[in-house]
């Protein structure tokens, strides 16, 4: 039997993989009320550092889109500027619809933000869509509120993540962007396809790394995280664009 058992959880979106493993607390006799109680709630965690909030959430949610996504900014011009949030989500209900009847009414992927913006002032919307379901013209002409600009979703320097923490960043405010709003929303269609997490046993806390990786989360390799009772290691990577992808 080996000394340490590490508890692996391995999360896959596209070609983004996210890995850590964890050595668990073990009870001891000595132990008192609070630390039994401490060690058998880290024992039963479900999420790791795979999933722990909303960039993390949201980054897998990017990840799906893989190597075709597209990051639209649309903006409103004077005469189509909503004075409130709510007027803001009409607007991109109307775009979604016009969307769906483009494509024959068949569903498609996307996540979007809306944001105020402290710098203009104005109501603006961040939105992703799939490069094999949209074009950049075809998204231009669609949005009948103002003009649109395109970046792209992935990059070499912060891969997906980069963008996730970006959409997280406004807070709400109560009045421009209500309390409670979600900062970011997807479509059902694109959630769903997000596999479950692996789960497993390992005699080793090690994590393999492919040399290709297109993006890694540390350069320096896995992240050691020590707590009160054990310690994980945490590493994230994107695979090749080589590597296909269904």
């Amino acid at each position: 039997m080996p000394d340490a058992i590490w508890y692996c959880t391995r999360q896959r979106a596209g070609p983004l993989v996210k890995e850590c493993r964890a050595l668990r607390p073990r009870l001891s006799k000595d132990d008192d009320p609070y630390t039994t109680a401490e060690k058998n709630a880290l024992k039963k965690r479900i999420r790791s550092a795979v999933c722990h909030g909303p960039v993390d959430q949201l980054e897998l949610m990017l990840a799906l889109f893989g190597y075709e996504g597209s990051h639209y900014e649309l903006s409103f011009d004077d005469e189509h500027l909503p004075s409130r949030f709510q007027d803001v989500r009409t607007a991109l209900t109307s775009f979604f619809r016009r969307c769906k009847r483009w494509r024959g009414n068949m569903a498609f992927d996307y996540i979007y933000a809306i944001e105020y913006g402290s710098q203009h002032c104005r109501y603006h919307v961040h939105l992703i869509l799939r490069d094999s379901e949209f074009s950049p013209a075809e998204v231009r002409y669609l949005w009948k509120g103002g003009t649109v600009e395109d970046f792209p979703v992935l990059l070499k320097t912060g891969g997906y993540r980069r963008l996730a923490k970006y959409f997280n960043k406004e807070r709400s405010d109560g009045f421009f962007l209500p309390v409670g709003r979600h900062a970011w929303s997807c479509s059902r269609c694109l959630r769903a396809k997000l596999p479950p997490a692996e789960r497993w046993e390992d005699p080793s806390g090690s994590i393999p790394v492919p040399r290709e990786a297109f993006w890694r989360s540390s350069p320096a390799g896995p992240e050691c995280v020590p707590n009160e009772f054990g310690v994980y290691y945490y590493y994230s990577y994107i695979e090749p664009k080589t590597v296909l992808y269904i």
